[in-house]
């Protein structure tokens, strides 16, 4: 969106707001940072967002094939470049329309990894339909919810961050015959499971993470030894980075 189309957008949702000049401004740096010259555009944005909502843990993330990807993040246990696989209750947000999720004082997080947050935003980032990313923010514990001001600024702002993510998504290598062949093996869940192992998860670190019981994960690692024709964990997790469905080094 060219600059005068964004204040034009802004200025027409703010009008008449009190916390106009405010949450007016943060959008604005915000966005003269994603166009500037800065040598870490999206670490300055998140920083800025996170100051102006007060927030405990903000995170700039890229979903692609499956995986989410930390572009930038402030606060919290995860650093960029770390990836995640999405839990279940966010396949829903991720398959459908871009709805903004914001959930006050959140029994259990969805997404990010402060305790207790006061509470959790998560808003997709979405071109032409499709979920390309996430920005999600948390607050600390017993802080309320972002005023509807906020709201819209971070509304229009998802809008520039959406198109950054998709700049920023690398092609993809076309698989070869043989990984094709592979993955056609693996179900849905079994590929999900394997994405997993190249980070050392246990059966019950797995099972966590997607909301199934150890001994479900661990028949599902036999069948997928069973498929592939491998001997191990080790040469499963081995293979999932080979067929790009995992990412090795990198504990969240």
């Amino acid at each position: 969106m060219a600059e005068s189309g964004l204040v034009t957008t802004l200025r027409d949702g703010f009008r008449g707001e009190a916390a106009f000049s405010r949450s007016f401004r943060c959008l604005e740096v915000c966005a003269q940072r994603l166009r500037g010259t800065e040598p870490q555009p999206r670490a300055a944005v998140v920083e800025t967002l996170g100051r102006h909502l007060g927030a405990a843990e903000v995170l700039w993330l890229r979903y692609q094939e499956g995986v989410f990807q930390v572009l930038a993040a402030s606060g919290g246990a995860l650093g960029e470049g770390s990836r995640l696989s999405p839990r279940p209750t966010l396949q829903a947000l991720l398959r459908g329309t871009g709805e903004i999720v914001l959930r006050s004082t959140p029994p259990a997080n969805w997404l990010l990894t402060v305790q207790s947050p006061g509470f959790e935003w998560i808003v997709p980032l979405a071109v032409h339909g499709r979920v390309v990313g996430l920005l999600a923010v948390a607050g600390f514990p017993e802080q309320p919810a972002p005023p509807v001001a906020d709201q819209r600024m971070v509304d229009v702002l998802g809008t520039l961050m959406a198109a950054v993510t998709l700049e920023t998504t690398p092609q993809t290598r076309p698989a070869s015959v043989a990984e094709q062949q592979d993955l056609s093996r693996l179900t849905a869940r079994e590929r999900q499971i394997l994405s997993l192992l190249p980070r050392g998860f246990s059966n019950a670190r797995i099972g966590l993470s997607l909301g199934i019981a150890p001994g479900t994960v661990k028949t599902h690692v036999e069948r997928i030894l069973g498929k592939l024709q491998l001997d191990d964990r080790a040469q499963a997790a081995a293979r999932a980075v080979e067929l790009g469905l995992g990412h090795s080094g990198v504990e969240i």
